[in-house]
């Protein structure tokens, strides 16, 4: 088999995973031993570019520009030594070189602006633990602002509102300077505010205030779709389930995995909220991972017993492979 036709044994982490808005492109991340590479598959060309890092680094947290032509991610050092200095990188997908962008020792959960020119980041600073702030890198000057003046504890994800309004951001805090959100408890503090771990920060630079506060469950903010917030759960009791929530605090459910016991390695809502992609990894008979996943397509309704829109597997994928210089 020549290796254009080979499988790619490319796999994600549960959630880290990056797609286009029409969820036309996937990237998938694969960690093994001294060995990292971000595959980002064409769904429609049924094809998938492998970006093969050097063996001193691993990537993850990959998000895709809205066009699928550029990727972000974060190289991590695998010495321990340097542990906490995360940088943040742009490549093209198609092969090239990989940029570093920003300034700062440590960033987290990249995401593009819907023309493609910011970046949203956490980014924090060596020394500093615990504790993110939330920045906008311009892509063209690099020049990087700091979206709002205090900072996170802990920081999962954060996306553009489509109406331009500022941001919603997932994470643990928020507190009201770095230096509080270092000494910070994250428990205790969410316990004493009340915090949802969701939150909405307008562009005028007011306090992030809390959404969702009376939604039942562990949910996680997971984008937006037609001005909706998409939320996310993960239960080994219950399986997965994404649903969309507008501003009034509504929610309708989207999908649900119904495999209890069982994660899936990724799943993420189109802008039109219309579908839903999931990617499973294959297991044999006694739980070990095979060399193949599904990537597959539903409509969004009650579960996977819902219309299959599309399904492809990784071996059917055309691979190329491009070697990643991280400078």
């Amino acid at each position: 088999m020549s290796e254009e036709a080979a499988a790619v044994e490319i796999f994600s982490v549960p959630g880290d995973i990056g797609v286009t808005p029409d969820l036309r492109r996937v990237a998938l991340t694969y960690w093994g031993g001294d060995f990292s590479a971000i595959g980002v598959c064409d769904l429609q060309a049924g094809s998938v570019e492998v970006l093969q890092a050097n063996r001193k680094a691993g990537l993850g947290m990959p998000a895709l520009s809205p066009d699928g032509e550029t990727i972000a991610f974060i190289a991590q050092p695998m010495d321990p030594k340097r542990a906490g200095l995360d940088s943040l990188y742009l490549a093209p997908v198609r092969g090239g070189d990989a940029r570093r962008i920003g300034a700062r020792a440590h960033y987290a959960a990249p995401s593009f602006s819907p023309d493609g020119g910011r970046i949203l980041v956490f980014a924090g600073d060596k020394g500093v633990q615990g504790s993110v702030q939330l920045v906008e890198i311009d892509l063209a000057s690099g020049a990087e602002r700091v979206v709002w003046s205090g900072a996170f504890e802990g920081a999962h994800k954060a996306v553009y509102d489509p109406t331009g309004s500022g941001y919603w951001v997932g994470g643990m805090g928020p507190a009201a300077s770095l230096e509080e959100a270092t000494m910070l408890n994250t428990s205790a503090y969410d316990r004493k505010y009340g915090s949802t771990r969701i939150f909405h920060i307008p562009r005028e630079g007011e306090a992030p205030r809390p959404f969702a506060v009376n939604l039942g469950g562990r949910w996680a903010l997971d984008g937006v779709a037609n001005d909706q917030v998409v939320l996310g759960s993960l239960a080994l009791e219950t399986g997965s389930r994404a649903a969309l929530m507008n501003r009034q605090g509504e929610a309708r459910l989207l999908w649900r995995s119904p495999r209890s016991g069982e994660l899936p390695d990724g799943w993420a809502v189109s802008a039109d909220a219309k579908r839903v992609l999931t990617v499973r990894i294959h297991k044999d008979d006694a739980g070990n991972f095979l060399d193949r996943y599904d990537i597959v397509v539903f409509e969004t309704g009650s579960g996977e017993s819902g219309r299959i829109l599309s399904k492809v597997l990784s071996s059917d994928l055309r691979a190329t492979y491009h070697d990643l210089r991280l400078a």
